[in-house]
């Protein structure tokens, strides 16, 4: 397995995919493949097709929900949430999509716009209430089953975001951070004025900044509207307000020899198909229906459905059904299966002669980095701390060591010496 390779960056330009393309990146010499076995100090990006020789497809990702809980108490304070192990706040989708591509609406998902309507919209501490709610949970019998197999603990979206940094189009630097918990190798997003999810600098806008406060917020108001009317946390309040789902999955999912316990959000349940968890969870998203235009597929096919896909990969969910609006006004739920959207890439891809995005390379390249990170991330985390780097102009991760009081690692708060103990 590769842990790099000769070449340069992350990819850049329009219409690169599977093999790889132009390379957005200066011409700078990247180091040379590397070994797993080799214990390689930098684990280079490109060319993204050796990803694809990893060998995982969709079909091998093995997903199973270990538990969930819903979070009551204040959001901004993720100290004071309370981890309720119960469905109680999980919303129910309301709007029978079922056995249709196209549901016909008129919503207007900029009403109560405003800057105060944003706070909330965002949570950005799911790793320490997982990690609070499996101290608190630690006899349950399916966490006690899976705890030892255990070699990563995550969240979907982080994983999501890099899987989507290696087809960025402007990228700029990613960093996470990394620790060492009782033999399990914590993988964070770092809290940071100048970090944005995985990205350091550059452009933060895609990130829920500047134009894009409308997007996150339409994309809240969807998910209320989808879910309206059906008593879900009605005792709360929290059923029409706009704001992060208080509903939370814990999932153990096998990426071939790789075991990972991921806490994913989740914006509803759908009552109307007779399936298990987490195939019953359902992901909302929105789309200007000017993506859906002549000469847009590049929007569409290699940016909505990359983020639709690698959203959900990784944590089950069955379905997502995609508000296509005009300006906020929804005109029309289009339906996907998670697992038929690579397909449709594919089919694309084959009548414009045009690269997207693969799953294969996605699936490989996340696999190999969390390799990476494992043969990395040796030290407890009371002595030692780790931060992973890929500078734009390099294009290739490296790891650095650094104190364990360093600002940023808030994916490790509170007393986590019990966590999978």
């Amino acid at each position: 397995m590769y842990y790099g390779g000769r070449g340069r960056g992350r990819g850049g330009g329009r219409g690169r995919g599977r093999g790889g393309g132009a390379s957005s990146y200066p011409n700078r010499r990247a180091s040379q493949s590397l070994q797993a076995d080799d214990g390689g100090d930098t684990f280079v990006l490109e060319p993204k097709s050796k990803w694809a020789r990893v060998g995982i497809r969709p079909a091998d990702v093995r997903v199973e929900e270990v538990g969930s809980y819903s979070m009551y108490g204040d959001l901004d304070h993720w100290e004071s949430l309370e981890p309720r192990r119960d469905r109680s706040l999980m919303r129910m989708m309301s709007l029978d999509c079922t056995g249709q591509q196209t549901t016909p609406v008129d919503f207007n998902l900029d009403k109560g716009y405003s800057a105060e309507a944003l706070d909330g919209v965002l949570f950005k501490q799911q790793l320490p209430v997982m990690m609070k709610w499996a101290i608190l949970n630690a006899e349950d019998p399916k966490l006690v089953a899976v705890k030892e197999e255990v070699d990563i603990v995550s969240t979907c979206t982080l994983l999501a975001d890099l899987m989507q940094g290696l087809y960025e189009y402007s990228p700029e630097n990613m960093v996470f951070g990394a620790a060492r918990v009782n033999g399990k190798v914590v993988v964070g997003s770092l809290i940071r004025p100048d970090i944005h999810g995985i990205t350091q600098g550059g452009n933060a806008a895609r990130f829920g900044m500047g134009s894009q406060d409308h997007a996150k917020f339409w994309g809240r108001r969807f998910e209320v509207y989808m879910s309206a009317d059906n008593g879900a946390g009605d005792a709360e309040g929290l059923n029409d307000k706009v704001a992060a789902p208080r509903f939370r999955t814990v999932l153990h999912t096998k990426l071939r020899d790789l075991n990972l316990l991921l806490a994913a959000g989740v914006d509803a349940a759908n009552p109307f198909v007779d399936v298990p968890y987490p195939q019953k969870y359902v992901d909302f998203v929105t789309a200007g229906i000017q993506n859906f235009g002549e000469g847009k597929e590049n929007r569409l096919y290699g940016g909505h459905m990359l983020r639709w896909w690698s959203n959900n990969v990784l944590n089950g969910t069955g379905t997502l059904h995609a508000g296509v609006h005009d300006n906020g006004l929804v005109l029309r739920v289009k339906t996907f299966r998670i697992d038929e959207l690579p397909p449709i890439v594919q089919a694309k891809e084959a009548s414009t002669r045009r690269q997207y995005w693969s799953a294969e390379v996605c699936l490989g390249f996340v696999h190999a980095l969390l390799k990476f990170v494992l043969t990395k991330v040796v030290q407890p985390h009371d002595r030692v701390l780790y931060e992973f780097t890929c500078p734009k102009e390099v294009g290739a991760f490296t790891c650095r060591e650094v104190p364990p009081s360093t600002v940023g690692h808030d994916y490790l708060q509170g007393d986590v010496e019990d966590f999978l103990a």
